[in-house]
């Protein structure tokens, strides 16, 4: 029997745990079908959506403005508030036990840059910082790891110049469209599989969305994303039109979760 440590018993304190093991015991659900499940009703029910409520877990900060123009000093330029999820719960629980707590760290500044970006703001070092609870020179050190492993770093001081930033859920797609496999980008983002599952299912529907000719504020409101991020999904969809390799996973996996076939439905009429 293996030994049960202190992350693993605060990965079953968490409300999924508790729906998980409901699911398992009075439903006789696999435990594959469980966490599906449990991915779908975080999609479904918005749970990873940032909106003006705070949820456990969740606080709110105010930062820079993305739209801000360089050169002011931070007292001067434009602000918004936004909220990060510090602590994703089981997911990060997942993650803390296969790598511990530098390893969990380093995939919450991934996710709360991403998340500001979302929301129209962006983070200093010192916000990531104060929300994480560590010292600035920590985040120095897990950001140059981070730059090593490959990431594009979406911080104030970097986004300069580099445009006006993509959130790291793009990275992720991409990843996903030229064939990785999900405990690969998983491990490479710090991040739990689940997590990595649920950003390639909301792809999946806003471009299935999309392909019935919905709006792309109607699709940021059918999929429970911001319309940035639909933006973002729906220009990698258009560049895998150009990729032979992602244009086949691409319809490969629209087959697999509507039923169709090569766009069409039965009777040859397009989607």
């Amino acid at each position: 029997m293996s030994k049960i440590t202190a992350e693993n018993r605060l990965a079953l304190k968490t409300p999924e745990a508790s729906l998980y093991q409901v699911l398992e015991r009075e439903f006789n659900y696999s435990p594959r079908e469980a966490r599906e499940v449990i991915s779908v009703a975080r999609e479904q029910l918005g749970l990873d959506r940032p909106t003006g409520q705070v949820r456990p877990g969740q606080i709110r900060q105010v930062v820079c403005s993305l739209q801000a123009p360089f050169g002011p000093p931070l007292s001067e330029t434009e602000r918004v508030e936004v909220t990060l999820t510090v602590d994703a719960g089981a997911e990060d629980a997942e993650v803390k036990v296969r790598e511990g707590r530098v390893g969990l760290r380093r995939g919450r500044i991934l996710r709360l840059m991403s998340e500001a970006l979302e929301q129209g703001g962006v983070l200093t070092q010192e916000d990531l910082a104060r929300a994480l609870q560590v010292t600035r020179r920590t985040i120095e050190r897990d950001i140059g790891v981070l730059k090593e492993e490959g990431h594009v770093i979406q911080t104030r001081g970097q986004i300069k110049g580099v445009g006006r930033g993509q959130t790291h859920k793009v990275g992720i797609i991409k990843l996903w469209l030229n064939r990785e496999g999900y405990e690969k980008i998983a491990r490479w983002m710090h991040h739990a599989p689940q997590s990595i599952k649920r950003y390639v299912s909301t792809f999946l529907r806003v471009v299935s969305l999309y392909k019935q000719g919905q709006g792309q504020t109607e699709i940021a409101f059918l999929v429970g994303a911001s319309e940035k991020l639909v933006r973002d999904y729906l220009s990698l969809y258009e560049q895998a039109q150009e990729k032979p390799h992602q244009l086949e996973k691409l319809a490969e996996e629209m087959e697999r979760v509507t039923g169709l076939k090569g766009g069409q439905k039965k009777g040859g009429q397009k989607v």
